[in-house]
């Protein structure tokens, strides 16, 4: 039986599967439940954002005993900065209640400055934890100094279609591995319950995973493109702004634009989707069970997540890069014990990873005919 042969009765069977159908109606319920989200709770609403920031500085302040202020006050270097910061946030208010975008860039630049001044400050250990890391302040420098310099006179809006799919994919790396992990945690396993469908097929190993592999390859691109499709409905409020720069980590801080972000997390999440299958059907072989399998992804996925240290202490292991948006924002570098990683370097190691994969697939697992009982 050839690879397209296989490939016919796989999709035959497919066609059928109620995982399958179950898997995209999950998709659209969760680009919908994204957008009731973002609604009801005001997600990106950049004036409620800052007045949550000018409290905030107001309880950073409160650490420090009253002090004068003033430039020729008594007041420590710190407790002046902190102070120019709260000013500036309130800059920030004003600017977005007035809807002047140029000057609402300008302020946000200039506390970005004065965080920037703030690291090399006595006392500043004290409030470390309460403001932004170095690297994200960085972030934010360059973001907010890109935007002063074009006169961006927009801020994004979350209810426009290219803002929501950014928004959407800077948090899809959070579950797509666990996604993933149950569209392929039976892979092989299901194919079982239809064994009068291809009784007297004959098949080779390595020709069944292959059209295993590419029916679940397409219905993951199926899967992306539903996300597009569904997020339609947000057109009518208007598209966005594609070349709107996005703040990333890329072993320094550095912007690409949104469109950019987009294509970049759609290419992690394909080769991250060719990683979960080959590791399904591996595991599904040696467990033959779906369960089990489910259980093997999870403890993989959960124990960098559980225990940040292993970061540190096994910066290459694949599955430190499966929330691939946490990387992207550079979170291993503020772990206590900081690790430079990026995500190109995940993106390698888990390419690597494929061929050792296929290797032993085809090595291992590809002798002889699949039987069917």
């Amino acid at each position: 039986m050839s690879v397209f042969q296989a490939l016919k009765v796989g999709l035959l069977i497919e066609r059928t599967n109620r995982k399958n159908l179950v898997a995209l109606l999950a998709v659209v319920v969760i680009v919908f439940g994204c957008m009731f989200f973002i609604k009801a709770q005001s997600v990106g609403d950049q004036l409620n954002d800052r007045k949550g920031d000018y409290y905030h500085a107001r309880a950073i302040l409160s650490k420090f005993q009253v002090q004068d202020a003033s430039i020729d006050g008594d007041g420590s270097d710190l407790f002046k900065n902190l102070t120019q910061q709260q000013s500036a946030i309130a800059l920030q208010i004003a600017s977005l209640t007035m809807e002047n975008y140029p000057l609402y860039y300008e302020a946000s630049l200039r506390i970005a400055k004065l965080r920037q001044q703030a690291f090399g400050m006595e006392g500043y250990e004290k409030v470390a934890e309460l403001l932004p890391s170095q690297l994200q302040n960085d972030m934010n420098y360059l973001y907010f100094k890109t935007m002063h310099q074009s006169n961006k006179d927009t801020v994004s809006n979350l209810s426009h279609y290219i803002p929501f799919l950014l928004f959407f994919f800077s948090l899809v790396g959070v579950g797509w591995y666990i996604f993933m992990s149950f569209y392929t945690s039976s892979i092989l396993l299901d194919d079982f319950e239809h064994s009068s469908i291809i009784r007297g097929y004959p098949v080779r190993f390595d020709h069944y995973i292959l059209s295993k592999c590419i029916i679940a390859f397409l219905y993951v691109l199926a899967f992306i493109a539903l996300i597009f499709i569904s997020a339609i409905p947000l057109l009518f409020n208007g598209l966005g702004d594609p070349a709107e720069p996005v703040k990333v980590y890329l072993g320094e801080a550095a912007l690409i634009s949104s469109v950019g972000y987009i294509a970049r997390c759609i290419g992690y999440m394909v080769v991250i989707s060719l990683f979960v299958m080959l590791l399904s059907i591996i595991l599904n072989v040696l467990l033959k069970n779906m369960y089990l399998t489910l259980f093997v992804h999870f403890i993989l996925y959960f124990l960098p997540v559980i225990f940040p240290s292993f970061i540190s202490v096994f910066p290459f292991n694949p599955f430190n890069f499966m929330n691939f948006n946490e990387i992207l924002n550079g979170m291993p570098l503020d772990l206590a014990k900081p690790v430079d990683i990026t995500m190109n370097a995940g993106l390698l190691i888990m390419l690597i990873c494929i061929i050792a994969m296929l290797f032993v697939i085809k090595t291992f697992f590809s002798t002889g005919k699949m039987k069917r009982a």
